[in-house]
Parts: C-alpha cells; structure tokens; sequence
C-alpha cells in the first residue's frame, strides 16, 4: 500500500509541475501580448504611422481573466508541489529540543492535522464546486466549477501526499523497533 501510494504521490507532483510550467508559459505569453497589444499597438506613435488602422481589435479583454485563472491554478497546484517537498514555512524550535521518539511523534501530529484540514477542503471543495455549477464566468464564458476545482484538485493531491508521508512516519516507527528488538535479542545471545 505504501508503495502504491508512494508512486500515485509521485506521479501526481510530476503531472501537477508539468501542468503548472504550461499555465506559466501560457500566463506569461498571454501578459507580454496584452501588454504589446495595449501599449505598442494602441500608442500614439502607432496612431500616427498608422492612422486609418483600428488596433483595438487586438485588444482582447478574456485575456485578463484567463491569466487570472490560470495564477488560481498555479497557486493551488503549487501548494501540492511544495507541500511534497516540505517547503511550507514551519515552526522549528520544538524539533531541536525534542528526542527522537518525541520528534516523529511531533511530526506524525503535524501530518494528523494536515490530513484533517485537506479533508474539511475535499469536503467543502465538493460542496463548492455544486453551487458554482450555475455560474460562468463574464469574458470567458466558463463554467466556474473548472475555477473552483482547483481547491478540490489540490486538496486531493495533498491528502495523498500527507497519507504517503503518514505512513513512512509509522514505518518508520515499526523499523525502529524491529532494529532494537534484534539488536536486544542478539546481545541476550552472546
């Protein structure tokens, strides 16, 4: 199970990065064409060059919300990509001053509460996601579930995360003493 947990954990923190680097690519070339299209094409200095040509049309207004959407996703998804790789800021002056037994202890809590605040998000994400079922949104036209997804997407992928981290701290636990056990039972021997 811990395996098979492991390697979904995994291959789900390599998709979500793929698919943040393409949301950036795609926010950062919509932000240079918006900026080119409303401050090249619609300056003075092109008005008078050019002044029987209208570049308003290039001036796309969806742009904007589609930029924003992707930096929600980005975000979201983001937090999974760091919550994998234990980047989230923490407190750490209880991990000096702890023993070992104390420390895994400390951390297994951490991870308890963790995976109890991803689950309050799958469930309120659930919830979420069927009252903005109606809603969509005013430039694009999208469905607004596709927006708030993104709470249920990362909280899933956290959830998962946290339970691949969970189990390595039990296993952890168990190796400890199947070592000590055998470490006893050998010195009682010799």
């Amino acid at each position: 199970m811990k395996i098979f947990l492991g390697k979904l954990s995994d291959k789900a923190d390599k998709l979500s990065k793929y698919i943040v680097i393409l949301f950036f690519v795609i926010a950062f070339i919509s932000t240079v064409y918006q900026v080119f299209s409303r401050y090249v094409l619609q300056s003075a200095i092109a008005k008078k060059v050019l002044p029987f040509a209208d570049f308003s049309i290039f001036n796309l207004t969806w742009i904007e919300e589609l930029i924003r959407y992707m930096f929600v996703w980005i975000v979201f998804l983001g937090i999974g990509i760091v919550y994998k790789s234990k980047g989230h800021a923490q407190v750490e002056i209880l991990h000096h001053y702890l023993s070992e037994k104390w420390k895994n202890k400390l951390m297994l809590l951490v991870e308890v509460v963790n995976s109890a605040l991803f689950l309050f998000l799958i469930v309120y994400g659930s919830r979420i996601l069927k009252f903005s079922i109606q809603q969509i949104s005013p430039s694009l036209g999208l469905n607004m579930t596709f927006i708030y997804g993104a709470v249920l997407v990362s909280s899933i992928v956290c959830i998962l995360h946290s339970s691949v981290n969970i189990l390595e701290l039990l296993t952890a636990k168990r190796d400890v003493r199947v070592v000590v056990q055998v470490e006893s039972q050998n010195t009682n021997l010799g």
